[in-house]
């Protein structure tokens, strides 16, 4: 009688796991969503969601979590075929809750399977399904965790650094024919704690960033303002490796690696991140700019550079100042080769041009009506601003000499 009694506590418990838990995540497997690529062909994908009619995303959902946290993932695989499983990868979790299919447990179709852990040290971590992985992780079965400090999310860790911005470049690549039905349905014997499938070369055609290559990247531009620093989470789960430069004007420096603050922070414009690791970068701008992230993909085989995909990043605003919405005056032709031209600026008024890192390069009162003709001929291509100062008060724009 007793035993009954401790069993029913014991079931009871687990039943209220879920109200107890501070953050609870909803995941569906699916293996029949659908990835446009950049060449504007389909390919059939796997994936996680978070919605029962959703098109699975190329990466899945973030998952997000505050340092402390008691987090549960209930995941529910309406996948016909193999069974899948969350592999947190680099989350500090017990066995049971890791993901590794004949160390913890696999979730078959229509059932599902609940992860536990208390969320560990702040950083950028990953899951991913660990059911033959190398297939269902090229197949689209990956997303980042990212667990934040829980009492300041502007700070990467307690005592850490702050930031104003963050963003995150997540890499991945695509080999098309990994994706047809004779891979992806591959035979799986649930007898078997180990599973032998033969996999195909890997020529990937298509190398991603947060899931978008070519010119689908016009739209992910990086924003920031001068003299505020961005948190840069770099993360790989592609089957090459990437090395990411970043323009010297941000100042980058390596602050923690897979999770970890690293002892010494490590100033350098050039990264290279390996399959399964996640770098942490404060960039650190001090002047405007219009620039790039270059990603580059290597082939660990031969160490040469399959693709390069570029990240626009933009720095605006410098010394505190900001730019108006709408401009008071005309200043033509931007960009131009050397000769801007300024109307309909009041007089008299005083004109000061500046260069990208706020140094005053020369300045000059005027009364003229006409159009003021400013030459920056002597000085080199670059970004430059305009201060015109009146009675009316002040207005800058940015100039662009190239």
């Amino acid at each position: 009688m007793r035993s009954r009694f401790i069993l029913a506590l014991v079931f009871t418990f687990l039943g209220i796991i879920p109200l107890l838990s501070q953050t609870t995540v909803s995941l569906i497997g699916r293996n029949t969503g659908t990835k446009v690529l950049s060449d504007g062909n389909k390919i059939r994908v796997f994936g996680f969601t978070h919605d029962f009619g959703e098109n699975p995303s190329v990466p899945g959902p973030t998952i997000e979590g505050f340092e402390g946290d008691s987090i549960l993932i209930d995941f529910w695989n309406i996948s016909q075929g193999a069974p899948h499983t969350i592999h947190l990868h680099g989350l500090d979790v017990d066995q049971a809750n890791d993901g590794v299919p004949h160390l913890s447990f696999e979730v078959h179709h229509m059932d599902h399977g609940y992860y536990r852990f208390k969320a560990p040290h702040p950083g950028t971590y990953l899951y991913h399904c660990h059911v033959v992985s190398s297939i269902h992780v090229q197949a689209g079965m990956y997303g980042l965790v990212i667990i934040r400090p829980k009492n300041d999310t502007n700070v990467t860790w307690e005592n850490g650094y702050s930031f104003h911005t963050e963003a995150t470049l997540f890499m991945s690549e695509i080999d098309t024919f990994w994706h047809h039905d004779s891979v992806l349905l591959h035979e799986y014997d649930t007898s078997m704690s180990h599973h032998m499938v033969a996999l195909p070369k890997y020529h990937p055609q298509h190398f991603l960033v947060n899931g978008k290559s070519n010119w689908q990247l016009d739209n992910q531009i990086i924003q920031g303002k001068a003299n505020a620093n961005i948190y840069l989470r770099l993360a790989n789960i592609g089957y090459f490796y990437n090395r990411v430069i970043i323009p010297k004007g941000l100042h980058g420096l390596l602050i923690d690696s897979d999770g970890r603050p690293l002892p010494n922070a490590l100033q350098s414009d050039t990264i290279e991140v390996f399959p399964g690791e996640r770098y942490g970068m404060i960039l650190a701008p001090t002047e405007e700019m219009d620039d790039s992230i270059v990603v580059q993909y290597i082939n660990m085989n031969t160490g040469t550079i399959a693709n390069e995909q570029a990240v626009a990043i933009q720095i605006e605003g410098y010394l505190g100042i900001e730019h108006p919405s709408s401009q008071a005056y005309s200043l033509w032709p931007n960009p131009s080769s050397g000769s801007f031209y300024l109307s309909g600026a009041p007089t008299p008024c005083t004109f000061r041009v500046l260069n990208s890192t706020g140094s005053l390069l020369f300045q000059k009162e005027t009364t003229e009506t006409s159009p003021i003709q400013i030459s920056l001929e002597a000085h080199p291509d670059g970004i430059y601003f305009i201060q015109v100062i009146s009675a009316q008060g002040s207005w800058t724009s940015k100039i662009i000499k190239q």
